[in-house]
C-alpha cells in the first residue's frame, strides 16, 4: 500500500507541486520501499505531479527545516545522509546549531544566490527553453546585479523597488519591468516571501490593443503564398496556436471526424504545453478538408509533424514564412528597422507581419462573432481569464456598429 516516505521518522521527503491554483508541499509516495517518482499524496489520494521540486524536511529544536534536492537520483542518498546526521546530533556526536541569531540562524537561512540557482534549475527542467532563457536573464543577470541583500529572509520592499529602478536605468519600458518583476516575486514566493511590495508599486504601462490582420491582408497573403505556405497560414489563423504549438503539431493531433486539433506533449522534441495543460481547439470544416488533402499529398504518418522543416523536425523559422509572403505581396510598410539593422524596405523584415498576430486575430474575431469569453479562454490555453479579456478592447461587434450608425452623432458627421 502506498504511504508517505520517511527516513527514521525524522526526515520526510516532500515535493513542492501545483495543486489547483496554488503551489504546496506534499509528501511523496513509497511503494515496496522505493519512492515512486512524481507521485504525491494529496488529501489521502495518490496523484501524479511531474512539475515541482523535491525537498527534504526535518525538525531541529521543534523548528521545521527544508532543503531542495534538484536531482531525483540523489534524493534517497541525501535523505539517508540527513537522517544519519540527525541521529548523530541526537546522540551528541554532532553539536546542534546554536540558537543565537548571529550564528545558528545564518547557517539555516538561504542565500539569494542559492535561491536563484535552485529556482533556475527547476525552470530549466520544467518549463520551455524560451521561458528559461527569459528567467535566466531576469534573475541571473538583473537581480544578481541589483540585490545586495545576502539572504532571502532579509529581502525587503526596498530591494524590490531598487530592482525596478535599476531596470528603468537600463532603458527597459514599463511593461518589460512589470514582466520581470513578476518573475522576481514569483521566485521569492517559492521560498516563502510574499507581499514584498505595495499595490501602487507596480509599474504603470499602456496596455495596448492587440493588433490583428484585416480581412484584406489575409486574402492578399493567401493569394501570394505558395500552396504549402497558404495551408500553414490558414492553420495559424484557424487554430490560434502559438508558434511552438504549431511547430509540434502532428497528424495524430488532428481529429478529422470532429474537426478538432489538439495541443499535446511531445517528449521526443522536449515540448510541453504551456501551463502543463493539453487542450482541443475546433477548426473550420473547410480547413479540416484542406488539411486532409494536404496529408494525403504528403502521405503523412500519425507521428509525423504537420509542418516540419526539411529534416522532419520542428521548424523554428516559421515566423519568416509570413514575413516572406508579406514582402512578396508588397505589403511591407517600408519604414521598419529591426534591432539588427534590417530594413523592411529591403527584405522580409516588416514588423507588422508576425505569426502571433494570427493568434490575436483568432481571439478577436471569435469574440466579435459571439464566442463567450470562457470558451475562448479554453481554446487559447490561458490559465488566467485576464489574459483572454485583453482581447475585449479590440472587439467591436456588429450590433455596436449598427447602433453607432443609427445614433445622432452619425447624422452630425454625415
Amino acid at each position: 500500500m502506498a504511504r508517505p516516505k520517511q527516513y527514521a521518522e525524522r526526515v520526510n521527503v516532500v515535493k513542492y507541486i501545483k495543486s489547483g491554483d496554488a503551489w504546496r508541499f506534499a509528501p511523496v509516495i513509497e511503494r515496496n520501499g522505493k519512492i515512486v517518482r512524481d507521485h504525491v499524496l494529496i488529501a489521502g489520494h495518490d496523484e501524479l505531479h511531474p512539475e515541482g521540486t523535491y525537498y527534504l524536511e526535518w525538525r531541529i529544536d521543534h523548528r521545521r527545516r527544508r532543503k531542495a534536492i534538484s536531482n531525483f537520483t540523489d534524493l534517497v542518498e541525501e535523505a539517508r545522509r540527513k537522517s544519519i546526521e540527525l541521529d548523530a546530533r541526537r546522540a551528541g556526536v554532532i553539536a546542534s546549531p546554536a540558537p543565537s541569531p548571529s550564528s545558528g540562524a545564518a547557517t539555516r537561512r538561504m542565500r539569494v544566490a542559492s535561491a536563484i540557482d535552485t529556482y533556475l534549475d527547476f525552470v530549466k527542467h520544467h518549463r520551455a527553453d524560451r521561458t528559461y532563457l527569459t528567467y535566466r536573464y531576469t534573475l541571473n543577470v538583473l537581480l544578481r546585479q541589483s540585490c545586495s541583500t545576502p539572504f532571502v529572509e532579509d529581502v525587503s520592499r526596498d530591494d524590490i523597488l531598487k530592482f525596478m529602478t535599476d531596470c528603468y536605468k537600463l532603458g527597459l519600458g514599463g511593461r518589460t519591468v512589470y514582466d520581470k518583476l513578476v518573475v522576481v516575486l514569483q521566485m521569492f514566493k517559492r521560498y516563502g516571501r510574499t507581499k514584498l511590495i505595495e499595490p501602487n508599486d507596480w509599474p504603470d504601462y499602456v496596455d495596448k490593443i492587440r493588433p490583428i490582420y484585416e480581412p484584406e491582408e489575409i486574402q492578399t497573403l493567401l493569394h501570394r503564398a505558395e500552396p504549402d505556405e497558404a495551408i500553414f497560414l490558414k492553420f495559424m489563423v484557424g487554430s490560434g496556436f502559438r508558434d511552438r504549438e504549431a511547430q509540434h503539431v502532428t497528424w495524430r493531433d488532428l481529429d478529422f471526424h470532429n474537426s478538432v486539433v489538439r495541443v499535446t506533449a511531445k517528449p521526443i522534441w522536449g515540448f510541453k504545453p504551456k501551463n502543463w495543460e493539453e487542450r482541443a481547439v475546433p477548426l473550420p470544416t473547410a480547413l479540416i478538408d484542406q488539411l486532409r488533402l494536404f496529408r494525403e499529398g504528403r502521405k503523412g504518418l500519425p507521428a509525423q509533424l504537420v509542418f516540419p522543416n526539411s529534416k522532419g523536425n520542428p521548424d523554428t523559422e516559421n515566423d519568416m514564412i509570413v514575413k516572406r509572403v508579406a514582402e512578396r505581396a508588397k505589403l511591407n510598410c517600408g519604414q521598419c528597422l529591426t534591432r539588427h539593422g534590417n530594413r523592411c524596405a529591403e527584405g522580409p523584415h516588416c514588423q507588422h507581419f508576425f505569426l502571433h498576430k494570427f493568434r490575436h486575430t483568432f481571439a478577436t474575431e471569435h469574440l466579435r462573432h459571439g464566442v463567450d469569453i470562457r470558451t475562448l479562454q479554453n481554446w487559447m490555453g490561458h490559465r488566467d481569464i485576464k489574459s483572454t479579456m485583453v482581447y475585449l478592447k479590440g472587439v467591436q461587434s456588429k450590433d455596436a456598429l449598427a447602433k453607432v450608425n443609427a445614433g445622432a452623432l452619425a447624422g452630425y458627421v454625415a
